[in-house]
């Protein structure tokens, strides 16, 4: 739908959205990216930020709500509450920057969708499997010891 409003001549002699690489009206926090360096600075951040995007996600946030916001958690360790106080604040202030500078490359034009959705879901691909890799090791360390404890079980049993 968005690529028939952009070929139909009354939406494309209005946007800029639609084109690839660096360009006189490729603005990014006011920012012109004009020249080919200042577009592979532009790609590099966004590969570098989307990598860390993604632990932020993916492993830092879900720390703090099983660990420092769950009041349940069996690690409520008071000698931790000052690490768990930097780490919520340092997540909250990046969340913030990170949706400020992410949201002015996502609508500036097409290529920094592109970009960021490619490189997301490269990233959400390893952290899945680096997710099921970890799990399936734990559940394999747990049978084993089940089956040690079992075992051991029976022959003290006997």
């Amino acid at each position: 739908m968005s690529y028939i409003f952009a070929n139909t001549k009354q939406f494309t002699g209005d946007t800029t959205f639609y084109r690839f690489g660096p360009h006189p009206e490729l603005v990014i926090l006011g920012i012109v990216i004009d020249t080919a360096e200042k577009y592979c600075l532009v790609v590099l951040y966004a590969i570098i930020n989307t990598i860390i995007r993604n632990l932020d996600h993916n492993i830092i946030a879900p720390y703090i709500t099983l660990n420092v916001q769950n009041i349940n958690s069996p690690n409520n360790d008071i000698k931790d509450i000052p690490k768990q106080y930097e780490v919520s604040i340092i997540n909250t202030i990046y969340s913030w920057f990170d949706w400020l500078i992410y949201i002015n490359m996502l609508l500036a034009q097409v290529d920094m969708f592109l970009l960021e959705l490619t490189t997301d879901v490269i990233a959400i691909y390893f952290v899945t499997g680096w997710y099921i890799k970890n799990r399936t090791a734990m559940q394999a360390e747990t049978n084993e010891a089940n089956e040690a404890n079992l075992v051991s079980t029976t022959f003290v049993s006997h």
